[in-house]
């Protein structure tokens, strides 16, 4: 066989990769090592009341019967989901220490013990918690009960979502890997085989990268807006969710000297959690709330 012939095999056999790992990481529950540099579980179990929580919100999910839910904790600041609510083997929730707090002692036992990062170790910093600053941060850790219930219905939206979850990855991914195989083909003719390869494939994952950080931005908002869109209580949890966000923030800006100053705006935009801004996603909960009201009081 020809060096393209092989080349060509190659290509095609790199196609399915995404897909099997995804289903690895996303369709497995337990404490697979394979996950484990993906599923970043704490050690500290959530609250019986976060657990509840969850409970009660999921009653509230459209078209969900016997759905399993694992809730635990995670270190960093924003949640995340893995699985689905339509699995077999259900969702993993994993929610930030700070929607798990139930009173300020708590958040004080937590505190003291609390190393203070934007999301990666190099900007870890312990924080004093008998301090002013400590008795601060302890105060921006706290959420309303309004706010926990918007984050937790969003995730389990999020959850619940074929479509967030694999389909339009899928057909994504398979899309932009037939458009790179055509690249393969017609550069294999100019440039040759094992360079044509090369740009195939740093075409394809550079494209689908793109993506993927197009569609979590997508993911993020649509997420926002459905949650929102079930009611008042929901989108004054959204207000209180991000402008207390927004407010720990600040005052990570200042206690995370230089670091903290270089990625984060004096606003609360952090540009390490995500691609769309605690500000713009504010703003998207008024915007949106507003086309609530105004479509209840027409009709």
């Amino acid at each position: 066989m020809s060096t393209l012939g092989r080349l060509k095999q190659a290509y095609l056999a790199l196609i399915p990769v995404y897909p099997i790992g995804y289903v690895l990481v996303h369709g497995f529950r337990g404490d697979q090592i394979w996950a484990r540099p993906y599923v970043d579980r704490s050690s500290e179990e959530p609250s019986q009341q976060l657990k509840e929580l969850v409970e009660s919100e999921l009653d509230k999910v459209d078209n969900v019967k016997k759905a399993k839910t694992n809730v635990v904790l995670t270190d960093e600041i924003e949640p995340k989901v893995f699985g689905g609510l339509f699995l077999t083997s259900g969702a993993e929730l994993q929610f930030p220490h700070r929607v798990s707090l139930v009173d300020v002692e708590q958040a004080r036992r937590h505190a003291a013990n609390l190393e203070l990062d934007l999301g990666l170790s190099k900007y870890r910093k312990k924080v004093e918690v008998n301090s002013a600053v400590g008795e601060e941060l302890i105060s921006r850790l706290m959420l309303s009960d309004a706010a926990k219930m918007f984050l937790v219905q969003r995730q389990l939206q999020i959850a619940n979502s074929g479509e967030f979850f694999s389909v339009s990855p899928f057909f994504a991914w398979f899309g932009i890997s037939a458009v790179g195989y055509g690249v393969f083909v017609v550069s294999a003719m100019t440039i040759g085989a094992v360079p044509a390869f090369l740009v195939a494939t740093t075409f394809s994952v550079l494209v689908f990268r793109r993506f993927l950080g197009s569609f979590d931005d997508y993911k993020m908002k649509k997420a926002d807006e459905i949650t929102i869109r079930k009611g008042e209580t929901y989108a004054q949890g959204a207000r209180d969710y991000f402008d207390s966000s927004m407010k720990l923030n600040r005052l990570l800006r200042t206690v995370l000297g230089d670091d903290g100053e270089t990625n984060i705006k004096k606003n609360g935009d952090c540009s390490l959690h995500s691609h769309v801004p605690f500000s713009t996603r504010r703003r998207l909960v008024d915007k949106i709330a507003a086309e609530v009201s105004a479509t209840e009081t027409s009709s």
